[in-house]
């Protein structure tokens, strides 16, 4: 029988005199904490306090496998004021304080993602009980969104399981699965995940009947941990400071959020919740209104919706596929594959590339079964999804084939030629290549609107971009399916238009160029990279040519010189340091020497280098980060005015998930918008007299200077 039916919230009755909260926000996905929801939240405990034939409060979701996704983002970027942040936070607050003083024992049944606010909620509750479904994790992500858990969580979690772990959750936003959450003290049990509702209402009678006792001994910092931080405010001032130490490593101090995270828990740990709360509310108002805080959700937002938009309404589901070249990165994308559940057959020219390719699959997942995120029968699962070839047969089966050979036209021609006779006709075939244009890759092709380009990053298992490239003959249904397939691959897909280095490459190539340039006038490699660094950058330009690899980067440096030719010529500097064997990171040697200790710069580097003069050196950090930087914005503004990418917000995007562009400063255009184009473009023209031709403002960026126009503009910020 049903007591309440309100909008998003109703209560039915339990086992016991158990009265359930089925959370099921009407006409959505997933469960949201919205003001709305809140006030409802509000009117339905109220109700339920009063009623005394409750012995006790299990919240669950009506959305299977589905718990709370969180607050809601889009509200949380439209508040504009500090104290319109501190009083949301203060009610949110109140609204759970409510639920953790409810007269009657609470629980919350977790079923799936249970996120910021949603764990907040269930940190509310006495108890909580999780699945052991995959899809089930438990996180506090707030502070990549530049802000805190500020419904209580700040101060609730470290009461819960320890100040140690608190900190490990709280300044990384990292997730747990129900096992770890489990070891960590969040959860009090972890319950099947078939008929988990009935057995979550079992597990919560249980603990309800009189002088029963905890199923489990305590988890969370041991009790000498809790003696020795917890309890003794000396040894909580060595963990801060530690954690403050590491943070700023981490960061640069480019984020606000885990220093006032830091800055609430130095106040707040061992003083009464009360305080706790207040520091939580003042420091979600600040952080909610700053700068990096306005540039990380609009990134989260611009993500969310490259998971959705474009629509594929002409795609096709890819029920099996295969990968051409089992080398590191084919190998990646085959892992990719059989981690979503879609057989794949790996085929190469030798027995030992492919079994190099499935060794290669198997260590990543080896690597996520030793950190605890799958178990043996996980990677065997995988593993039996996996299988390899040295012919064709057995490829006529796939819906989706995906070229992974060497980076070479005619290799590339003739392989993509050789499995089109060979498999299904309405099979997609998508290249992994990196700079090639799809019109020259089709050459000969008897069906070139199946071909389309599937651009992963290396390494595929954490890069999270996906370059969706089409030409002018690519069908629809071969877009669509890839732009779906890299979304059911857990990628994040950017479409772009066939064109020489696509979009990343193309953006990149300038900067790096430009690095050289910098490093062949005198400029010391380790300093170059450092200034890079202080910027924001995850690594120098120096070290990523390294990284990428100096022969990779040298055949994309060649794809697009043919392509864009220019009087100045480009540095050679790549060429006689392959010459000498230099490959970078692979090597171990390549502008830096590669040891088990790191790696340090190599003098040996610049006798293999003409450099005409230093005149680069005494122009400082500044004038270098500035130049690099201004390559890239009028070389991605060259790619709006011709269209390889359909808009400012999927530049930034790319390049943030792409390149490691810093997250805090928005992207690169929202960056050159706050430089503005008036500076942009005068100091371009600046370096185009005293560097050359190759600096001279592109036409979009002197008529947005004209008009006075922003990249922005067409951005839903």
């Amino acid at each position: 029988m049903e007591r309440v039916i309100p909008e998003a919230f109703r209560v039915v009755d339990g086992p016991g005199d158990i009265a359930v909260l089925v959370f099921d926000q009407p006409e959505a996905r997933v469960n949201l904490l919205t003001e709305s929801v809140l006030d409802e939240l509000v009117r339905v405990l109220k109700k339920l306090a009063q009623d005394e034939g409750v012995s006790g409060l299990l919240v669950v979701s009506g959305k299977p496998g589905q718990f709370i996704a969180g607050a809601d983002v889009a509200a949380i970027r439209d508040v504009r004021e500090a104290g319109d942040g501190q009083a949301k936070a203060a009610f949110g607050q109140a609204v759970f304080e409510r639920l953790a003083s409810f007269p009657r024992p609470t629980a919350a049944a977790i079923d799936g993602p249970c996120m910021g606010g949603g764990l907040e909620l269930a940190l509310a509750c006495r108890y909580r009980f999780a699945s052991d479904a995959p899809a089930t994790r438990l996180a506090l992500p707030e502070v990549r969104l530049g802000i805190l858990p500020a419904f209580g969580g700040t101060t609730r979690l470290p009461r819960l399981v320890g100040l140690v772990p608190a900190l490990d959750l709280l300044l990384t936003g990292k997730s747990l699965d129900a096992r770890r959450a489990r070891r960590t003290g969040l959860v009090d049990d972890v319950l099947p995940r078939e008929d988990f509702r009935e057995r979550a209402e079992r597990a919560f009678l249980e603990r309800l009947r009189p002088g029963a006792r905890p199923s489990r001994v305590r988890a969370g910092s041991p009790s000498w941990m809790r003696a020795l931080v917890d309890g003794n405010p000396a040894g909580r001032a060595i963990v801060l400071s530690q954690a403050r130490r590491r943070v700023l490593a981490d960061t640069g101090g480019h984020y606000p959020a885990p220093l006032r995270i830091l800055d609430v828990l130095e106040r707040s740990v061992g003083r009464p919740v009360s305080e706790g709360f207040a520091l939580e509310a003042e420091a979600a108002g600040d952080l909610i209104v700053h700068p990096v805080t306005r540039n990380l959700i609009a990134l989260f937002l611009l993500s969310e919706r490259a998971k959705k938009d474009p629509p594929t309404p002409a795609a096709a589901e890819v029920r099996r596929a295969s990968v051409l070249g089992a080398g590191v990165m084919g190998g990646g994308i085959a892992a990719l594959f059989a981690a979503s559940g879609i057989p794949v057959r790996m085929k190469d020219v030798r027995h030992e590339a492919v079994a190099g390719g499935l060794a290669h699959a198997r260590g990543l997942f080896e690597r996520d079964r030793k950190r605890g995120r799958l178990t043996e029968r996980d990677v065997a699962r995988r593993m039996a999804l996996l299988s390899g070839t040295l012919d064709y047969d057995g490829l006529r089966r796939a819906d989706l084939v995906v070229e992974a050979v060497v980076e070479n036209l005619d290799v590339k021609r003739q392989v993509l030629r050789e499995v089109a006779a060979r498999v299904s006709p309405r099979a997609v075939l998508a290249t992994n290549t990196s700079s090639l244009r799809l019109e020259d890759l089709a050459e000969g092709l008897p069906s070139p609107e199946r071909l389309v380009g599937l651009h992963f990053f290396n390494p595929v298992h954490r890069m999270p971009l996906v370059e969706v490239v089409v030409a002018e003959a690519t069908s629809p249904s071969a877009r669509d399916t890839t732009v779906a397939l890299a979304r059911r691959l857990g990628k994040t897909p950017v479409v772009v238009r066939s064109s020489p280095g696509f979009l990343v490459n193309r953006v990149l190539m300038p900067y790096l160029e430009e690095a050289l340039r910098l490093f062949q006038a005198g400029v010391p490699m380790e300093e170059l990279d450092r200034a890079l660094v202080e910027f924001g950058m995850p690594m120098g330009p120096i070290a990523l040519v390294d990284e990428v690899g100096l022969d990779v980067a040298m055949k994309v440096a060649h794809v697009l010189g043919d392509a864009f030719p220019s009087a100045e010529g480009r540095p050679d500097i790549l060429g006689p340091l392959v010459g000498a064997g230099r490959l970078g990171k692979k090597s171990r040697r390549g502008f830096y020497r590669y040891t088990k200790e790191g790696r340090e710069p190599d003098p040996a580097v610049y006798s293999l280098v003409t450099m005409p003069s230093r005149s680069a050196v005494q122009s400082g950090p500044e004038v270098w980060v500035e130049r690099l930087l201004l390559a890239m914005i009028n070389e991605a503004a060259r790619c709006l005015e011709e269209r390889v990418v359909a808009s400012a917000q999927q530049v930034d995007l790319a390049m943030i998930l792409g390149t490691g562009f810093p997250p805090f400063r928005g992207g690169l255009l929202r960056y050159a918008d706050m430089l503005g184009m008036a500076k942009i473009t005068d100091r371009l023209e600046a370096l185009a007299q005293t560097e050359g031709p190759r600096f001279t403002p592109c036409g979009l960026l002197r008529q947005m200077r004209e008009n006075k126009g922003r990249f922005r503009d067409e951005m839903a910020w």
